[in-house]
């Protein structure tokens, strides 16, 4: 075979299904086979400790390849030196060319060096087998296969990338791999077509995501797996408020730091619950006084009558979570109020709160204040004001402007010393 020929043929193990991707490229006997090798590959096997980025690949003389791969994490936990073939490994892999023609350069150059993670060994060793064989295991579970199609993305085998990817298409999927498929990069090919499956099992699996029996199980999937469980599924629940308090569970489990889990909750998780569209939210603070600016659609408020609220997205003020409710009551009289409530979870405060609510009104269409208060009792309660409900019903109501209620809350917190 000539330099730089890529092997041909099927497959032609017993039993095995001939696909387009895998071939047997016959040359499994020269695998670490010194005979048969005109390289030596120093494989160093760093920690787990991971980032996909740029790194370079290099030869016994420092010279360097670029090539997108895992380098984080030392010390070096072990050693493996492999004998390979470079008229092989190049015929698969641009990465491997590359590193070959490189050290190429020097005269009587053999050594070759490359770092994986501990936790892609085996997927490396799976790929190189597969430069030399062209095929992969017929059980391979799906978690090593997504293994192995990052270790050939990395590494540019595109022959595996395209045999991964179908094997994954084909087989059924585990939870595990429907996670770690929304994550792969989008330069694989049929990358969409594997987010898309991944996204039907979870929408499937989860129908019902707000069933105890799976609460446990949801916390621990990371934001993408969230997202697409919510993106799909969460119209059809009965309680669009339960959906907001999951949200919020979730994050702080996730996110501990409150910066961090704004971030979160703001631009990728809220905008997909129907309470977070309903009521907007323009301005958020964490200082000591914040201004927050709100808007709520007139149809949104003449729906709430006679016993439902809607939540506001999170804002926090002095280092402590709030959000806004807009609710309507029947006793002692049908009223419509505005309450500012701590989030759940959150530890009580103690000091004082001066707050003032403001709307604009139709004829000016500026703000004008309907309550101003102190408060210096502990932090528990709901605050906020209380307005008639055929102010807030009426096809006129003054409260309204372009049919939107923009309601202004300042705040500030004096904590007791």
């Amino acid at each position: 075979m000539a330099e730089g020929e890529a092997p041909t043929g099927l497959v032609t193990g017993p039993g095995e299904e001939k696909t387009e991707a895998e071939v047997d490229a016959g040359f499994e006997f020269a695998f670490n086979n010194k005979a048969f090798s005109d390289r030596v590959l120093r494989i160093e096997v760093v920690g787990t400790t991971r980032k996909r980025h740029r790194y370079k690949a290099k030869d016994n003389d420092g010279e360097g390849i670029d090539s997108s791969c895992v380098v984080m994490g030392t010390p070096v936990l072990r050693v493996k030196t492999i004998h390979v073939s470079s008229v092989i490994l190049t015929a698969r892999s641009s990465f491997f060319f590359k590193l070959f023609s490189n050290g190429a350069k020097k005269s009587g150059q053999r050594q070759s060096k490359i770092r994986i993670a501990d936790s892609e060994e085996n997927a490396f060793m799976e790929l190189l087998r597969f430069m030399y064989n062209g095929k992969l295991r017929p059980a391979t579970e799906s978690s090593l296969l997504v293994d192995i199609l990052m270790a050939a993305d990395k590494f540019d085998v595109v022959s595996c990338i395209k045999l991964c990817t179908q094997r994954l298409i084909g087989q059924p999927m585990t939870l595990e791999c429907a996670v770690r498929c929304l994550d792969l990069p989008c330069s694989i090919s049929m990358a969409a077509d594997l987010s898309e499956a991944a996204k039907k099992f979870l929408s499937e699996r989860y129908e019902k995501f707000l069933l105890t029996k799976f609460q446990d199980e949801l916390m621990t999937i990371p934001l993408t797996g969230i997202v697409a469980i919510l993106s799909r599924n969460h119209p059809g629940v009965a309680s669009e408020e339960s959906v907001y308090d999951f949200v919020l569970r979730w994050a702080h489990l996730q996110y501990p730091n409150s910066e961090e889990r704004h971030k979160i909750l703001s631009s990728s998780l809220l905008p997909l619950v129907t309470l977070g569209r309903i009521m907007t939210i323009a301005i958020l603070t964490d200082q000591s006084s914040c201004v927050i600016n709100y808007s709520i659609k007139h149809e949104h408020c003449r729906g709430l009558f006679p016993s439902r609220s809607i939540r506001s997205p999170p804002f926090y003020c002095a280092g402590h979570g709030f959000f806004l409710s807009a609710l309507a009551k029947t006793e002692p009289f049908n009223f419509f109020g505005l309450l500012i409530k701590k989030l759940e979870g959150n530890d009580p405060l103690r000091g004082t709160i001066d707050y003032e609510m403001e709307v604009t009104a139709r004829r000016s269409s500026e703000f004008a204040s309907i309550s101003r208060r102190t408060t210096t009792t502990d932090i528990r309660q709901a605050f906020g004001c209380r307005i008639p409900w055929s102010e807030i019903s009426a096809d006129d109501s003054p409260f309204f402007v372009d049919d939107n209620l923009h309601l202004r809350v300042r705040i500030k917190i004096t904590p007791q010393p």
